[in-house]
């Protein structure tokens, strides 16, 4: 049997974060949240995320690009979010998977879905497989 998804929310608005963890951990997933770059990378260093879903817009004036490779580069599926439409060009340069704000939640958890599924990445979502 395939182990639960576990996802990494990088977002620093905490109704937000709220919201995706809620809507995630309902879809079976296990949730860990962070608000910047520099609990980001504490959270990775201690845990093993399938997905970091990433909001490219945080404080301390880091690149989300930039933390998004950093996150790939350990293995790690990258879904990034931004409500920043002038950011289109390189988030969709980036190569990752990518939701502008505002979205469906349904959206991201589409989103995940098929990114685990792409990756085959041993885990699963409820109901989805």
């Amino acid at each position: 049997m395939a182990k639960p998804c576990a996802v990494l929310i990088v977002e620093d608005e905490p109704l937000i974060r709220e919201v995706f963890e809620y809507v995630l951990t309902g879809e079976g997933c296990e949730v860990s949240l962070a608000s910047d770059g520099a609990s980001m990378r504490a959270a990775c260093a201690s845990g093993d995320f399938d997905v970091v879903v990433l909001d490219i817009a945080l404080p301390g004036g880091e690149s989300g690009i930039h933390l998004a490779d950093e996150a790939a580069a350990s293995g790690r599926g990258v879904i990034l979010i931004t409500g920043h439409h002038d950011h289109y060009e390189a988030v969709a340069r980036s190569g990752y998977r990518y939701l502008f704000k505002p979205f469906r939640v349904e959206a991201l958890v589409q989103a995940i879905h098929d990114l685990l599924e792409a990756e085959n990445a041993g885990c699963t979502m409820k109901g989805r497989g």
